[in-house]
């Protein structure tokens, strides 16, 4: 018996909002797989270290491609992604969202996000609930950068993009 795997707009903001915006990054995904029974809980991040970041400028978005990713809504992106259906929880408390599988490869081109990766924060907001997410999405629109917090094999991870005129 497998696990169901259902979109879930508020992990959607982070990955909808890279991958539209993130063409220009580096490193293709990686053919999507399912993370055993062992990754349904995550490990928090330790306090004193800092997340690897993406050199700065290595990373840049038009802001006219974000402005479209944000006028065109969440809803867009609900069919290019699949996340676990429960949350990642920590401690007895909400830590992210785990990637299942990514689909179109040509949209997810160059975002180093790969199946089992947990997404916990978007511009520091947090995206527990969809008003959390909406209001992550809302202010990117005049951001100067994106930052996407996540945990691979439990160690923090961060994408950093510029957002530039």
């Amino acid at each position: 018996m497998g696990t169901t795997r259902t979109p879930r707009t508020p992990a959607l903001l982070v990955l909808a909002t890279c991958a539209a915006a993130c063409a220009q990054a580096a490193a293709p995904p990686v053919a999507p797989s399912s993370p055993g029974p062992a990754a349904a809980s995550a490990v928090a991040p330790a306090a004193s270290a800092a997340p690897p970041a993406s050199p700065p400028g290595a990373h840049a978005l038009a802001r006219a491609d974000v402005h479209a990713a944000v006028a065109k809504g969440l809803g867009a992106f609900l069919q290019r992604v699949d996340l676990d259906s429960q949350p990642v929880m920590a401690g007895g408390k909400f830590h992210g969202f785990r990637i299942a599988a990514f689909h179109d490869g040509a949209f997810w081109k160059g975002v180093d996000l790969r199946p089992g990766d947990v997404v916990t924060s978007v511009n520091g907001f947090p995206i527990e609930r969809p008003e959390q997410a909406q209001a992550a999405f809302d202010s990117l629109d005049v951001a100067s950068e994106l930052r996407v917090a996540y945990e691979r094999d439990g160690q923090p991870r961060e994408l950093v993009y510029a957002i530039t005129p």
